[in-house]
């Protein structure tokens, strides 16, 4: 699971969606530490090219649609591609048809809703679904996964910033990065000697753990003009020490039903609240990362 909760809701009725307060289920959705990411589909065609819908996390879809028969209809096609994606029902009837409609079919995984209850809908099975799948090891991938992404994206960022300096900034940051690094990691003595030898960017980055990556993007802000005013937070602290305690730390339980972990003496205390905000700091992270990349490569880059 990426932090995204993915959306895909199908309405012929584009006053429906302009009706609907977006800004309210975004901001709901973005509490929950994830950002939402929600497409609009309009005619029967476009919700199809979508199939086999296995890209999103619930699909929510008007009951009485032109284009792709009765509701009950699409759901079992759903079923029938074995897709375990959620769906929404909503229609301006009375629910008890749509019940109806569903105990016949003997649909499963269906929720129920009207039409203008539908948004509230949305966030309670959204944020059900979300608290039944974020358990500890979830988490855990997660973070490390997303971590993993932050590395690939800094990593672009220093090979074309490095391209751009002058060489005595580049043998300035390849000097600093060896000092560095023979001070705390002497078990890589023999790659880091062979490395000074004949320093390059990508030698340099195989060398780096995240921690050390990091180090290396700040030092190479400092020396890249078009980045060297641009302000970060904490990432080591706010990202990468909690991403080490929930990936090797023990964790315990204290009573209130907080995890408190125990990693190389540091102390860290896991929640849900805790999570959300974790992930939001993610997040925040990846979008200002990618300005930096944006930046620097003069415009969007396609991986």
């Amino acid at each position: 699971m990426k932090l995204q909760y993915r959306i895909l809701w199908f309405d012929d009725n584009d006053d429906f969606f302009n009706s609907l307060d977006w800004d309210y289920l975004r901001g709901r959705v973005a509490e929950w530490g994830f950002e939402p990411a929600v497409k609009l589909v309009t005619t029967g065609e476009a919700f199809r090219e979508e199939s086999p819908f296995a890209n999103y996390d619930l699909l929510v879809v008007d009951f009485n649609l032109e284009g792709i028969g009765e509701g009950q209809d699409f759901i079992r096609a759903v079923r029938d591609l074995e897709v375990l994606t959620e769906v929404i029902f909503y229609s301006s009837n009375p629910k008890r048809m749509l019940w109806d409609a569903v105990r016949k079919e003997e649909l499963e995984g269906v929720y129920i809703a009207s039409r203008d209850s539908v948004q509230d809908r949305v966030l309670k099975v959204g944020h059900q679904t979300l608290r039944k799948v974020l358990d500890l090891d979830n988490m855990r991938g997660i973070v490390m996964a997303e971590v993993g992404d932050l590395d690939l994206l800094l990593g672009r960022v220093i090979e074309k910033a490095m391209c751009d300096l002058e060489d005595s900034a580049r043998r300035a940051i390849f000097s600093r990065f060896y000092e560095k690094s023979t001070a705390h990691h002497s078990g890589q003595r023999s790659k880091l000697d062979a490395f000074k030898e004949s320093p390059t960017v990508q030698v340099m980055l195989s060398l780096c753990d995240s921690n050390k990556r990091w180090q290396n993007f700040r030092r190479v802000q400092k020396a890249h003009g078009s980045i060297s005013e641009m302000v970060f937070g904490d990432y080591v602290q706010e990202v990468l020490n909690p991403r080490n305690c929930l990936a090797h730390g023990v964790p315990t339980r204290r009573e209130d039903g907080a995890l408190v972990f125990l990693h190389h003496g540091r102390v860290y205390e896991f929640s849900e609240t805790i999570g959300a905000s974790l992930r939001n700091k993610i997040i925040e992270y990846k979008k200002a990362f990618s300005v930096v990349e944006t930046t620097i490569f003069g415009g969007p880059i396609q991986f």
